[in-house]
């Protein structure tokens, strides 16, 4: 006889037997997060193919026992990556913070909508309020005190779903801006070709989406010069700026203050002067930068922040806050007030319904508590601690992937990431006489960015260390082979403000072993392009676009 179907419902059944399951589901969490149910590795590799044959079931027609879901539950954790392990050097996005976590439990209770005030989220509306008014006070901006609070035209940022969203709300807001009448007419009321100003090999994938889903089209971006840093290059947006293609209108400047590939952060100062030159919004890119916002000491990285017209930040990017955790916020607050649904409502400072002013959300959680409970319970001050600390630890990384003697770092990274290829010394030292031959630079290329990409997909699929992987120009030209042409680069990226001494051995033990084996095939191939016939540069073009990951989108 089959066992009867369980309750569904959390109203349905006695609270000690609700309490009992959803226990069940933290240990769950718990053995997770402390590698038990993954087999102490970051991850248990599989292809896209074995998952699908893995998980894939018919649409189930009759239900399963609380034992029989908790079993799956834990065979869909076993085949997931742990982000919040050590050893996962691809992306800082922890999201192990335990206030964070607390508050994300809480908030699914609660299960408010944001979309308004009465008869949706009333405490909730007023907690995100309150936690935009403080990110608004870190960037510098000028605030209003919540206590104080005039209205939704006042309030000057928005919870988003991550930087893409982020990025998207403050261009349609800098398109408001310039162009009013976009509101009612659309873009074919303008006179002009609106574009976007940004330098390529630093930008984040989200601005070609946006010019692309808000109808400017790929031709909607004008790219400038970046630097060998890695940096927008000042001079190049200076020059664009005062000579603008002709039928063009240049109504966004992109700053970058942590580019998603090395980190390098522009000098905002200098492009929030040009922009304010030329009466051009700024925007500033801050979703992996944020975070030093919270540092008395690395703030000072971000001098300018303060001058831009808006800025994107991600805490589920190095702040230790889970997906999903963005935010766009304005120096004008009416920038995104000119969104509101019922403008005469944004001024009411009786309504709190922020679902009238959050352009591309309708209904939506209450995502928000967790950075909100993260800084409640560590406040500003302890968390600039744990950013300062995870920098200390990031560069103890970098020191034992140069002492390793097997890998090029490609330009400079300000704070917590770096790009690099695997390039050991004595490979390098055989593959100097190239460097004057040009026609064997394309079979340099091809075996640099074969034998990284090979290096990073090892260490993956071992589940032992997870660095990235993705497509990156050579700007400071530290290989010898020139600037223009991509390879395949690694991306180690530190999340954890420390990391404990064992696993650090545990690391670099997993490189050297590795490195061993790959240098000796790789000093072969090697000497054999000195001695075959110079290939074309096809092998080289190929590896160098197969990209991997969103860093390399």
């Amino acid at each position: 006889m089959l066992d009867p179907q369980p309750p569904a419902l959390l109203s349905s059944r006695p609270v000690g037997e609700s309490r009992k399951m959803l226990h069940r589901a933290v240990d769950l969490g718990l053995d997770f997060a402390t590698g038990k149910l993954r087999d102490h590795r970051v991850l248990r590799h599989a292809t896209v193919q074995q998952l699908i044959d893995q998980l894939s079931e018919s649409i189930p027609v009759t239900g399963s026992s609380d034992d029989q879901l908790m079993s799956s539950l834990g065979e869909i954790a076993r085949w997931s990556i742990a982000q919040a392990d050590p050893r996962y050097l691809a992306f800082p996005d922890t999201g192990d913070s335990l206030a964070a976590l607390a508050a994300d439990i809480v908030a699914t209770f609660l299960n408010q909508n944001l979309i308004a005030f009465d008869r949706s989220a009333p405490a909730a509306s007023v907690i995100e309020a309150q936690l935009i008014t403080w990110l608004r006070e870190l960037i510098g901006y000028q605030v209003t005190p919540l206590a104080e609070y005039q209205g939704l035209a006042s309030l000057g940022g928005m919870w988003t779903s991550g930087g893409n969203m982020s990025n998207h709300v403050a261009i349609a807001a800098a398109l408001a801006h310039t162009y009013p009448q976009v509101r009612q007419g659309g873009l074919r009321a303008l006179p002009e070709q609106p574009v976007i100003l940004l330098a390529g090999g630093v930008e984040h994938f989200s601005y070609l989406a946006a010019a692309q889903a808000l109808g400017l089209g790929r031709d909607g971006l004008l790219w400038a010069d970046a630097t060998p840093d890695f940096t927008s290059d000042p001079r190049s947006i200076g020059h664009l700026l005062a000579v603008p293609p002709p039928g063009k209108r240049i109504f966004m400047v992109v700053g970058v203050a942590g580019n998603c590939r090395t980190t390098g952060i522009d000098d905002l100062q200098a492009l929030a002067d040009l922009c304010r030159l030329h009466g051009v919004w700024f925007h500033v890119d801050a979703c992996h930068g944020g975070s030093l916002l919270f540092s008395e000491k690395l703030k000072i990285q971000l001098a300018g922040i303060e001058r831009a017209d808006s800025v994107a930040l991600d805490p589920h990017k190095g702040l230790f806050v889970s997906y999903p955790s963005s935010y766009a916020l304005f120096r004008d607050p009416a920038a995104l007030g000119s969104f509101a649904r019922y403008p005469d409502r944004a001024e009411d400072p009786d309504c709190l319904d922020l679902g009238l002013i959050t352009p591309f959300y309708g209904s939506r959680g209450f995502e928000s508590l967790k950075l909100w409970a993260l800084m409640k319970h560590q406040g500003t001050d302890g968390i600039g601690r744990l950013v300062e600390a995870r920098q200390a630890t990031y560069q103890r990384m970098v020191d034992l992937l140069d002492r390793t003697g097997s890998f090029r770092m490609l330009g400079t990274s300000d704070f917590y990431r770096c790009a690099f290829v695997f390039l050991p010394t004595q490979v390098a030292h055989v593959l100097q006489e190239t460097y004057s031959r040009p026609e064997l630079h394309p079979a340099v290329r091809e075996l640099v960015s074969r034998y990284t990409a090979a290096f990073a997909d090892r260490l993956y699929r071992s589940g032992t260390v997870v660095f990235d992987l993705f497509a990156l120009q050579d700007l400071a030209d530290r290989i010898g082979l020139g600037t223009a042409a991509k390879y395949q680069v690694m991306g180690m990226c530190v999340g954890h403000p420390h990391i404990a001494d064992e696993v650090e051995q545990e690391i670099e033990q997993a490189i050297l072993d590795l490195a061993q084996e790959f240098t000796a095939a790789m000093l072969t191939d090697a000497r054999t392009i000195l001695t075959a016939p110079a290939p074309s540069d096809g092998g080289a073009a190929a590896a160098a676009a197969d990209v991997t990951g969103p860093a390399g989108w």
